[in-house]
């Protein structure tokens, strides 16, 4: 278990700076979304299923059920991605002008983003579970439950304070 972490702390600091310390203060050209981007490039989709490969200790049964499974997980994924992209990046451009109404807008878009993120891994969770087992699943959904967090943290600490 130790070793997994371990696995896991390295793969999330190669993601460029997930640990740092918040920002007190960040402009608007310095929003989440760059990071965000950077965080969901071809290469750091292969390094996401290289820890997980490494954390998850597949046997090759297991890694036949896995992998076609996870590859349509990461399709919808992205595509899930690409609304929380979209969302930071209209915050960005009416950041200064930010009115009551695209405030409100906004939080709705993200409350349905975050709402879509569980839905995605609650549909997730039952199919890995049938191409692994129930034990295999949760143990995925920790490890994909760590790497998000660790994504929402650098995300916040770029993301300025509605002013």
């Amino acid at each position: 278990m130790k070793i997994a972490g371990a696995i896991l702390l390295g793969f999330l600091m190669a993601f460029g700076g997930l640990l740092a310390a918040p920002r007190v203060e960040a402009s608007p050209e310095d929003f989440g979304f760059r990071s965000f981007e950077e965080i969901t490039r071809a290469d750091m989709r292969a390094k996401h299923a290289e820890l997980i490969a490494k954390v998850m200790g597949f046997s090759e049964k297991e890694a036949q059920g896995f992998w076609p499974v996870f590859r349509d997980y990461e399709r919808d994924l992205m595509k899930l991605n690409d609304e929380r992209l979209q969302i930071l990046k209209e915050y960005a451009q009416d950041y200064e002008s930010l009115t009551e109404k695209k405030a409100d807008e906004l939080a709705e878009r993200s409350l349905d983003w975050q709402a879509g993120r569980v839905k995605l891994m609650r549909n997730y969770y039952k199919k890995f579970s049938k191409a692994l087992s129930p034990k295999m699943a949760a143990k995925f959904l920790q490890v994909e439950n760590q790497i998000w967090m660790l994504m929402d943290v650098q995300i916040a600490s770029e993301l300025p304070l509605v002013k």
